[in-house]
């Protein structure tokens, strides 16, 4: 019995022995070579050059309305960032919130003809403003039972910083220009605007 108890706390008291790690695996050689160690796996790639051509210069660009929408897509990813950050308001409710503010009151069909968005999306956005607390939306029967919409008190304060900001943003952009090529740079957007529904026409 005791030599029992004495190999029993013999067990107990043995360790399992760890496993040897695996050898390295080695590269199959020709015959009558030295095996060599698995090389170490090589480097990432450097990043990517950049394109030889600007974008300014690249073949898309040399279409004015191409051109235009990358301009204009990189203007509008900027001042949704920006408003964003600083408002909490989408670009849709900033041109809703503008909209308004420079009118009395607007009906959501004048909101969506000024702000230049769909009547669904200008709904959308006045109810968002709505529940921020920028607008009021009275049902009212004597302009054919559309809903009239006018800034609040704490929406004509927004309005006011909203505006600045835009002010502010607009003069960095063509702070390189001077006033009279300001003033043709509008009439020249403007008549390309006016030639849109032609280039649209097929």
């Amino acid at each position: 019995m005791a030599t029992n108890a004495r190999t029993a706390r013999t067990k107990t008291k043995t360790r399992a022995v760890p496993e040897a790690p695996p050898p390295p695996r080695v590269r199959k050689t020709s015959a009558g070579s030295t095996p060599k160690a698995t090389e170490p796996a090589p480097p990432p790639r450097a990043a990517a050059r950049p394109a030889d051509v600007a974008g300014q210069q690249a073949s898309v660009n040399r279409y004015l309305a191409a051109y235009i929408m990358g301009v204009a897509n990189r203007l509008a990813n900027g001042a949704s960032n920006y408003y964003r950050q600083h408002f909490n308001l989408g670009m849709s409710e900033w041109r809703a919130m503008m909209a308004v503010g420079g009118r009395d009151e607007l009906i959501v069909r004048e909101v969506a003809e000024m702000a230049d968005l769909d009547y669904a999306a200008a709904s959308k956005s006045v109810r968002v403003l709505e529940e921020r607390g920028f607008v009021s939306v009275e049902q009212t029967r004597s302009r054919g039972r559309a809903a009239i919409v006018r800034l609040t008190p704490a929406g004509a304060k927004t309005y006011v910083k909203l505006r600045d900001s835009a002010q502010e943003r607009q003069d960095r952009l063509v702070a390189e220009f001077t006033p009279q090529e300001v003033e043709t740079l509008w009439a020249l957007l403007r008549r390309v605007e006016q030639q849109v529904p032609s280039m649209n026409a097929e």
